[in-house]
């Protein structure tokens, strides 16, 4: 991976030190349900309307890693948002996780929408996924590379509150993307999407990466995307 990509995200590691707090956000009990109607607890879940399943994620025959057989989709409705917050401003200095990231990111000097430089209003931002170059700040938003939805749903459901939380967060794993594109990628693996061609090799590198560091078990068809690719990508 080209040491710029790594050094720009490394740099919001900084401004986002938050960790410090996760043991007060993660033990609390969760404020939203999910759509199936309950939510994780620590290492729990809890239903709280009618009609609501329980997971699989703490079942006793729940195998320790999946299966070819293993139905992904089943457990998308048990996918809480408050779990695998990020959109926040953890260090409480009115700049949301976006908002740091716009600033340290922008290639040219940021101007804001009000006097205390809370919201980024025009820089510029390089969009890896596609190659384009964007001056007005909400063209733009964070992508996670692993979509949380793909980290729940391949093994994330059974991680612990801070784990979750630490995930989101991780700047290793977000990016500055056209609003657009997101939408495009949604919760997709490298087999069902990829970024443009000159990001494909830093973009599967992240991929496993953040699989190698979290532990998520990417799916047979995802795994052997990665690996085509990077046989040919140039040595690091």
């Amino acid at each position: 991976m080209k040491t710029n990509i790594l050094s720009k995200l490394l740099l919001i590691t900084g401004p986002i030190i938050w960790l410090s707090v996760l043991p007060t956000l993660a033990s609390g009990h969760a404020g939203n349900t999910d759509i199936n109607g309950g939510h994780y607890y620590g290492n729990s879940y809890h239903c709280h309307m009618r009609g609501c399943e329980m997971p699989d994620s703490f079942g006793i025959g729940r195998r320790s890693r999946d299966s070819l057989l293993t139905d992904y989709r089943s457990r998308e409705k048990f996918f809480n948002e408050d779990d695998w917050s990020f959109e926040e401003d953890f260090d409480q200095d009115c700049q949301s996780t976006r908002q740091e990231m716009l600033i340290l990111t922008s290639r040219a000097e940021v101007k804001y929408t009000n006097p205390r430089n809370c919201i980024a209003r025009t820089g510029e931002w390089l969009d890896e996924y596609t190659g384009e170059i964007f001056i007005v700040a909400v063209k733009v938003d964070i992508d996670h590379v692993i979509p949380r939805m793909y980290a729940h749903t391949h093994g994330g459901d059974r991680w612990l509150p801070e784990k979750k939380l630490t995930f989101s967060n991780d700047p290793l794993n977000m990016m500055l993307v056209e609003k657009r594109e997101i939408r495009r990628k949604r919760d997709r693996g490298p087999d069902s999407y990829l970024p443009r061609d000159a990001f494909q090799c830093e973009y599967v590198r992240l991929w496993e990466a953040l699989a190698d560091k979290y532990d998520i078990q990417l799916g047979t068809r995802d795994r052997s995307a990665i690996s085509r690719i990077l046989r040919d990508c140039p040595a690091l």
